[in-house]
C-alpha cells in the first residue's frame, strides 16, 4: 500500500481527527466554558456514529462453483467482481 492510498482509504479517520484534535487544543488553550466542551463532544460522538455507519461489512468469498450459485439463486441482489492485477 502506498502512502496517497494509505491517506486515500483513511482520509475520513484522518481529517476528523486533525479538526477534533485542533479543537481540543483550542479549547484547552481558551480555558473554554461547559456548552463548547459539549459541542465538542457531541461532534466527537457524531463522527464516530458516521464512521462506523459507513464502513462495509468484509467481502464474502464463495469457496465453491455451487454457493456462487446459491447466492445468485438466493432472490437478493448480489454483486459478483472479478480482479485481475493483470
Amino acid at each position: 500500500m502506498t502512502v496517497a492510498q494509505f491517506f486515500n482509504q483513511h482520509s475520513f479517520l484522518l481529517v476528523a481527527s486533525v479538526l477534533l484534535g485542533g479543537g481540543l487544543v483550542v479549547l484547552i488553550a481558551r480555558r473554554a466554558r461547559r456548552a463548547l466542551w459539549f459541542a465538542w463532544f457531541a461532534a466527537a460522538v457524531i463522527a464516530i456514529g458516521v464512521f462506523v455507519a459507513l464502513r462495509t461489512a468484509a467481502p464474502r468469498a464463495f469457496e465453491t462453483v455451487a454457493d456462487v450459485q446459491r447466492a445468485v439463486s438466493s432472490g437478493t441482489p448480489t454483486l459478483v467482481e472479478f480482479y485481475s492485477d493483470f
